[in-house]
């Protein structure tokens, strides 16, 4: 399989990512590096605490244990796409 074909497989396993809220952080012709980042919700953290009160606080910690989403795609000589 040449360059231009990894390259086309690459860009559209990208693609779903993206439309997941994923954004690509590093990227060569066979290979990229997405993120999505922890979002603080401030629905739940309210609903979170007009229900129990301290549930805020649960949430807090919950929040700041959490960490960002990371995938790692390749694609090989055959056109498979590797997820790490």
């Amino acid at each position: 399989m040449d360059i231009q074909q990894r390259r086309d497989i690459l860009q559209r396993e990208i693609a779903g990512y993206v439309k997941r809220g994923f954004v690509v952080q590093s990227q060569t012709d066979t290979t990229a590096q997405l993120i999505k980042r922890k979002k603080f919700s401030f629905l739940w953290a309210l609903l979170w605490f007009l229900a129990l009160g301290v549930g805020l606080i649960v949430y807090l910690i919950w929040y700041a244990a959490k960490r960002d989403q990371s995938v790692y795609l390749s694609v090989d000589e055959a056109g498979r796409v590797s997820r790490r």
